[in-house]
């Protein structure tokens, strides 16, 4: 589940020089954080005990720290059987007041969700939900009835819960990923896959959300919008609905390069492959957008051989983005077919920028920024590249494109679009590279030769 009661366990493991006895030694009997009194459990209103008891593990590990102690297993295991034992201590002393709030109720619940009572969590918190509350901590209760009902098989009751999720404020959206995830896993465990679909359709307007969000990194947006497409597209399998199943992993092709992320289309390449082997995956590329998404700007921190430029001023240009380093023995095999395509199509308006990254080193030996450009521009120069190169001193331009390994090249058209992700240095792979970089160039242009001759490397 995503983020239900997120408590942060931090486990910090620390040197072992001055903790090597300490590794050795049996985890003591003896809490290091000692529960409230039972005199004192009954001043403390309902939010200070769960506060008490989500908090233990941190503090707990605070104290282990201070102490320096290693990280021992036995150690992390018995300290999170105290904190379920607190916590089902105080949600007993509370469950035993004569009278408790709407609000109480609800911490009343977190605490035996803490517990891992799962009949009295469900119990207490449906309670809690009847006196239509809002805010955090009822979206926090729904949350926890997906988790408990899905796996009592109680569905109706975790479908209302994900639902009013929906409607209400606020939400995260990786939580409310994982509250779809869990329902839709848990129809297809009981072979209902139309409403597992429906829910995976959920999972997957979901995670549109967190894409257009921007909110987490490439990789976790590509995981989740992969997920998402491939339920889809198991449900369509068990339903007897192939074709719609392949339909389904098609589209999430077209995002991918929409996006565009060299990883997604990776990971739905190989699905579509286990689905159907005679599918022509090559059709999708020639197929075009006439309002193509804006490509994400290259950063840069040094352009050798070419003035700076962005993407959104090359439109009317053919433009390869060639994602290379110069340590790299497959990159350096593409070299060639890149100054010849270069050769043979720069009059016609196709510009090639090769996108590396300072790397802190030059043949394993550690180098400066300074000395990385110097050898950079020293081996543009002897393997004769007659295009400009963008020089990066982070990963932001590979996690812009979804760049997983490199070589990796990204054909643009001239109106935008992204027609190619070509990914690895294959004979076959850089062919169809060839192939398509010629159709594209045949293709009308947008901008007059003038304008086109104007933006090339410089």
């Amino acid at each position: 589940m995503f983020g239900i009661h997120r408590t942060l366990l931090k486990l910090v493991i620390l040197t072992l020089v001055a903790a090597c006895a300490a590794v050795a030694q049996e985890p003591t009997a003896t809490p290091v954080i000692k529960p409230e009194s039972d005199s004192a459990i009954k001043s403390l209103s309902a939010k200070q005990l769960f506060g008490d008891a989500d908090s233990y593990i941190t503090r707990v590990y605070a104290e282990f720290n201070k102490q320096k102690l290693a990280f021992d297993p036995k150690i992390e295991a018995r300290t999170k059987q105290e904190q379920k034992d607190l916590a089902l201590k105080y949600a007993v002393a509370l469950a035993e007041r004569k009278s408790l709030t709407n609000d109480d109720a609800y911490y009343l619940g977190m605490l035996y969700h803490l517990a891992g009572n799962a009949d009295e969590a469900l119990r207490v918190i449906h309670r809690y939900l009847d006196g239509k509350p809002s805010g955090a901590n009822a979206q926090v209760a729904r949350a926890v009835v997906v988790l408990y009902s899905t796996r009592q098989n109680l569905l109706p009751d975790a479908e209302q819960a994900v639902a009013d999720y929906a409607k209400n404020e606020p939400k995260d959206l990786r939580e409310w990923f994982g509250m779809e995830t869990l329902i839709a896993d848990a129809f297809d465990k009981a072979k209902d896959y139309s409403s597992s679909l429906r829910h995976a359709q959920e999972m997957l307007k979901v995670a549109k959300l967190v894409a257009s969000a921007k909110t987490v990194n490439t990789f976790q947006r590509d995981d989740l919008l992969f997920k998402a497409a491939s339920y889809i597209a198991n449900a369509y399998v068990k339903a007897d609905k192939k074709a719609d199943a392949i339909a389904t992993i098609s589209d999430l092709r077209h995002l991918a390069l929409t996006m565009p992320s060299g990883r997604l289309l990776r990971f739905a390449n190989l699905r579509l492959w286990e689905l159907d082997r005679t599918v022509d995956q090559l059709a999708i590329f020639n197929e075009t957008s006439p309002a193509p998404a804006a490509l994400p700007e290259l950063v840069a921190v040094q352009w050798i051989d070419q003035s700076p430029v962005k993407l959104s001023n090359l439109r009317g240009h053919v433009v390869l983005l060639d994602f290379w380093a110069p340590w790299c023995g497959p990159c350096r095999y593409t070299l060639p077919k890149l100054q010849r395509w270069h050769e043979t199509y720069k009059e016609k308006g196709l510009v090639i920028l090769g996108l590396t990254n300072y790397s802190g080193d030059i043949r394993g030996k550690a180098a400066t920024p300074t000395e990385e450009l110097a050898y950079l521009r020293s081996f543009k120069k002897e393997n004769h590249l007659p295009y400009g190169v963008v020089v990066a001193d982070s990963s932001a331009n590979d996690l812009n494109y979804g760049v997983f390994s490199i070589p990796m090249s990204f054909l643009i058209d001239r109106r935008g679009n992204v027609r190619y992700i070509a990914m690895g240095a294959g004979d076959a792979e850089l062919a169809n590279l060839g192939k398509m970089i010629e159709q594209v160039m045949n293709e009308e242009s947008e901008k007059t030769p003038a304008t086109v001759t104007a933006a090339r490397t410089q």
